[in-house]
């Protein structure tokens, strides 16, 4: 080994960099579909039984 690598190009950078943003768009995506898809079950589920007459 010399010791020396070769840096990488700009373009190869650019695509790297474009390649994150993509992974964290993505996850970002993925996790407000997911909460949005739990939160319609949640809000379609039955409410719990209060009982609107009974005091402490």
């Amino acid at each position: 080994m010399t010791g020396h690598e070769p840096k990488p190009g700009p373009r190869r950078l650019g695509r790297a960099g474009i390649l994150v943003v993509a992974i964290l768009a993505a996850l970002v995506v993925v996790i407000f579909l997911g909460r949005n898809l739990w939160h319609a079950s949640e809000v379609t589920e039955d409410p719990p039984a209060i009982d609107a007459g009974a005091r402490p």
